[in-house]
């Protein structure tokens, strides 16, 4: 599963250690918003000093389970499946991408604009631009907004800093997803919610607001934990 087995025990080590110092942060008397954010940038520091050495077995695993896990839907030929292109330091689906793409599923990754996301048809990131963030994505001309694209899903599929045992995730700060998310209140049949994380950030408490919105199910390198079966 990893490259050898001091990698594994250093990974571990490091796990421990991360949890360790996020305890603190649920002790301090702040309100919500000041506790993601303390929590933000903790999470952030540990995953800048992760070891990269097996980054593309995690690849693999976290992409092994994403598509397992939409085989339950099920995902077909038919069906539209968003997901999100990695930034720096966030867990890889890159693999996850391909093999949808490969079984005829239409693949939208998000596109950045203004303080919305669009989505786009994934494909040849040759022809793709950095944004602000430093991600790639396909150019704007060809996105649709999040009104029109996410109701079509049969999942979406974002990144999170941390998820909490009731599926509540933590996400960059920025407000992205939520705003786009939004677009679904009161449909009938929601898309499947999937959040993704490392291992190590599945923590026991995740600051929680009133906008926040839980993730249907969390994937990791080595789980698929379910909050909330379909039907």
């Amino acid at each position: 599963m990893y490259a050898d087995l001091g990698t594994h025990i250093r990974m571990n080590n490091a796990a421990c250690t991360q949890h360790e110092d996020l305890e603190e942060y649920m002790t301090v008397n702040l309100d919500q918003g000041e506790r993601k954010s303390i929590l933000r940038s903790r999470l952030r520091a540990a995953r800048v000093a992760r070891e990269v050495d097996a980054s593309a077995d995690i690849d693999a695993q976290i992409s092994r389970h994403i598509c397992d896990l939409l085989e339950t839907i099920p995902v077909t030929v038919n069906s539209i499946v968003a997901l999100y292109v990695a930034m720096p330091y966030e867990p890889s689906v890159n693999s996850a991408r391909k093999n949808l793409r490969e079984l005829g599923v239409t693949v939208l990754v998000p596109v950045t604009s203004g303080d919305d996301l669009l989505w786009a048809a994934d494909g040849d990131e040759g022809c793709w631009k950095r944004n602000s963030f430093g991600t790639l994505e396909p150019n704007l001309d060809d996105a649709i907004s999040s009104a029109q694209a996410l109701p079509m899903c049969a999942a979406i599929i974002v990144p999170a800093h941390a998820i909490n045992p009731f599926g509540f995730r933590l996400g960059q700060g920025k407000g992205f997803y939520d705003r786009a998310l939004a677009e679904l209140a009161g449909i009938e049949h929601p898309p499947l919610f999937i959040g993704v994380t490392f291992e190590s950030e599945f923590l026991p408490d995740v600051p929680t607001q009133a906008h926040d919105i839980p993730v249907d199910a969390s994937v990791t390198e080595l789980s698929v934990r379910w909050f909330n079966t379909p039907v």
